[in-house]
């Protein structure tokens, strides 16, 4: 599965059918040795996108393996990547993800980077599980 692919998925489908495509994502990439990382985090926002429809959380587990991988393609050095990985986060609400961002606020940054996960921290605060729409 591919950008070009996952783009032409339907912006609306269930909970369960965006799950089953993140998972065939995750299986298609996560042993491969060299992936681009702004593609696979295009792909990622692509799903998140999608997600806002169901008005639910992902599954604990399926969040947890998002999280892991996100995190080690997690790289602070350029805007671009962090401003794509920052949505990423949020939308999926990927919690060890974000706190990873966070903390990067302790280190040396570009301008750009600090501002954008400075940004994303103001608007979103401490849970990042709460920024998910629930319907009453």
């Amino acid at each position: 599965m591919n950008l070009n692919e996952i783009k032409q998925l339907p912006d609306i489908m269930s909970k369960e059918q965006l799950e089953s495509y993140i998972i065939q994502y995750l299986d298609s990439i996560e042993n491969l040795e060299k992936i681009n990382i702004l593609e696979t985090l295009e792909c990622f926002s692509e799903f998140a996108d999608r997600k806002t429809y169901t008005y639910e959380l992902l599954s604990d587990s399926l969040r947890k393996r998002l999280d892991s991988f996100v995190q080690k393609i997690w790289d602070d050095t350029s805007s671009e990547l962090v401003d794509v990985y920052s949505s990423v986060v949020v939308n999926l609400n990927l919690k060890s993800s974000y706190n990873l961002m966070k903390e990067s606020l302790n280190k040396d940054l570009d301008e750009d980077v600090r501002e954008i996960i400075e940004e994303t921290v103001n608007e979103i605060g401490e849970d990042i599980e709460v920024t998910c729409f629930t319907t009453t």
